[in-house]
């Protein structure tokens, strides 16, 4: 691994890592956590420099973005994935989650319902229910081949009950890459019943080989009247920086939008933002090649594993770094696996955290290195596997 460096356990432990500080506290010291999405990789050299850089000035003010900034947001759309961005449709923010909440409530009916596709990512539900609104299910389908679909048959009620929908894309956390097809029937179907659909796209840059991401925003024309989150947190493990971009190309919604952030008191970017954002988006796309690179191989090694294992099946992940694997056939309860994999010192993420369409599921994060990710595996199949599986490890 030429530009990716891990990061040594001793400074996961020095900063309190979530994702490994609670493994620790619940399966002990020589526990195992690929549970919440975040890298075992450092980030890449020239961002590191770069924030580093910014610290050393020992000024930490308010500030604000010049238009660079947005520049190098907008060419690494266009580089990446063919998105024309317009500079001025862009909302700087933080966090979605603290970001959605307010734009729900400055944009929408009070206590209207909001459509979320499920299982669904957790802090999503929670935003919404934050700004008074109710959420209504959408649970996705799995169809013969193991591949997760929009139930477009249940869409119709929904749309009749609702203000706004919030999907994520890619899909998290199924691994699912919407194509343009699917996201165009989503946003006719929500323009048919003037529904405005809100995109997570968090993970747009985490695409596997053989599949593309595909902008809400452009997949028709009547998605343009949506809004969508993107953000260089997932894509160069720094999310604990919080940088994120609104893209909102219709004026009037956007004006709503950048009110929001501002009633909320969100009208500062954080202090690294600037430096880190472009830093990654203007100088690290082969660190980020090297990765994809790496998450394909560990694909390879979760997909061989799960091969050997009676009643367990991988659903083939499209995107992000996680996989999502289907524990059903095993005849447990969730409470049973997730018991099971502790006593191994393995921390998953149980379906049942992603609510309806979760449970007999876990996902599973790869974004670790080969060893970590090997004895995981190991751990993995001891607790719930067979020993046709362990010979398939060898």
């Amino acid at each position: 691994m030429g530009l990716l460096h891990p990061v040594s356990t001793q400074d996961l432990g020095r900063i309190h890592s979530i994702r490994w500080d609670d493994a620790h506290r619940i399966c002990g010291d020589d526990a195992i956590s690929l549970s919440v999405a975040d890298m075992d990789f450092k980030a890449p050299d020239p961002l590191v420099q770069a924030v580093v850089e910014r610290a050393q000035v020992g000024d930490f003010c308010y500030t604000y973005l010049d238009p660079s900034y947005r520049q190098s947001v907008c060419d690494w759309f266009k580089r990446r994935h063919g998105w024309q961005i317009s500079p001025a449709s862009l909302v700087p923010v933080g966090r979605m989650v603290e970001s959605l909440p307010a734009i729900l409530r400055e944009a929408l009916p009070p206590a209207c319902s909001v459509i979320v596709p499920y299982p669904a990512y957790s802090p999503t539900p929670t935003a919404i229910k934050a700004a008074g609104c109710k959420v209504l299910p959408w649970v996705l389908k799995i169809d013969g081949q193991g591949k997760y679909r929009f139930d477009f048959d249940a869409l119709e009620d929904l749309l009749d009950q609702a203000s706004a929908m919030v999907i994520t894309n890619p899909h998290n956390p199924t691994g699912r890459v919407w194509t343009r097809d699917e996201l165009a029937k989503v946003a006719k179907a929500a323009a048919k019943h003037d529904v405005l659909v809100i995109s997570d796209e968090f993970h747009a840059d985490l695409i596997h080989s053989g599949y593309r991401f595909q902008p809400y925003l452009t997949s028709s024309p009547e998605a343009a009247g949506g809004i969508s989150f993107t953000s260089p947190g997932k894509t160069f493990n720094i999310a604990g920086l919080e940088t994120a971009n609104i893209v909102v190309p219709d004026t009037d919604l956007r004006h709503k939008v950048e009110k929001a952030i501002d009633d909320a008191g969100c009208h500062n970017p954080r202090y690294f933002a600037q430096v880190a954002t472009q830093a990654g988006y203007d100088h690290c796309a082969d660190w980020l090649n090297e990765l994809l690179t790496e998450i394909e191989r560990h694909v390879d090694l979760l997909r061989d594993c799960v091969a050997g294992m009676d009643g367990v099946k991988l659903i083939e992940p499209e995107g992000t770094y996680l996989a999502w694997i289907d524990m059903r056939g095993l005849g447990l309860e969730d409470e049973q696996i997730e018991k099971r994999l502790a006593e191994q010192g393995l921390m998953l993420d149980p379906g049942t955290d992603f609510g309806l369409g979760g449970s007999g599921f876990v996902r599973i994060n790869l974004a670790t290195t080969t060893p970590i990710l090997t004895e995981a595996l190991w751990r993995m199949n001891r607790a719930l596997g067979t020993s046709r599986g362990k010979a398939t490890l060898q």
